[in-house]
């Protein structure tokens, strides 16, 4: 998709709330739209007028936000628990079937604030005639069918669905960590302004991230649960490690 065709008559406000929310657009998006914006010139100024028109409109949109925390909130409980339940240090080990029960929640729950945080980026894709259906956008919008198809199947303790999620936890780890990479190795504009508008992620952040898909991958490769599924070691190692070598090569072609 062509984003610097379609943002080229975009406003500076519409600009602005795409740089401000770049979990619910493609990372394409979101640098065309820091390139347009800059490419415009405005003065200190004009920015501070732009922010606020920007405030006014998101002002009716606080009770989303909080409807977002919320869910959030939830989100960490579950994974709270989910941590309790595999943490080594504990009077009674969780059995693989209630492993199983709380992984497959947590992933229901993550499929539906997936769809929440991002149907700004849906609604745009299904409904404006400029949207394009290109490779770029076809890997943006697998896991709303991977985590799905994916969950239910590991549920249902089928092999398919061990082998997507691990698929999809693999990619989703190793991403994490490429992610990761690339914002210790970002260096500053060394324009205030430009940098208060264009904040980068935390590194601490893809950590984290990190951490959550390789707990959960690891989880699912205890030979207990592997047992449910019929996965033998070689069957794992295989999986595990092809995707990650294609994710690897993947996530280098893009940094490169």
């Amino acid at each position: 998709m062509d984003f610097t065709k379609t943002f080229k008559d975009y406003s500076n406000t519409d600009l602005l709330k795409i740089i401000h929310n770049p979990n619910e657009y493609p990372s394409q998006a979101v640098e065309t739209a820091k390139t347009i914006f800059a490419s415009r010139q405005l003065s200190e100024e004009e920015i501070e007028i732009v922010k606020a028109e920007l405030a006014i409109q998101q002002e009716g949109k606080e009770v989303k936000r909080q409807k977002i925390n919320n869910i959030e909130n939830k989100m960490k409980n579950i994974g709270t628990l989910l941590l309790n339940n595999v943490n080594p240090i504990q009077a009674e080990t969780a059995t693989a079937e209630k492993l199983i029960k709380i992984i497959s929640i947590v992933f229901c729950g993550l499929f539906i604030f997936k769809i929440y945080k991002e149907f700004g980026m849906i609604s745009f894709m299904f409904t404006n005639n400029e949207a394009k259906w290109d490779f770029s956008m076809m890997l943006y919008f697998l896991p709303f069918v991977i985590i799905p198809i994916a969950t239910f199947l590991f549920f249902k303790r089928k092999k398919i669905g061990w082998t997507l999620l691990a698929v999809y936890l693999t990619y989703s780890a190793i991403s994490s960590f490429g992610l990761f990479i690339l914002t210790i190795n970002m260096k500053s504009s060394g324009v205030a302004i430009l940098d208060s508008i264009f904040p980068q992620t935390s590194p601490i952040t893809h950590i984290l991230t990190l951490a959550f898909w390789g707990g959960i991958l690891w989880t699912i490769s205890k030979g207990n649960i592997r047992e449910i599924y019929s996965i033998d070691k070689k069957y794992m190692l295989a999986t595990i490690g092809i995707v990650g070598i294609l994710t690897i090569l993947t996530t280098y072609g893009m940094l490169t």
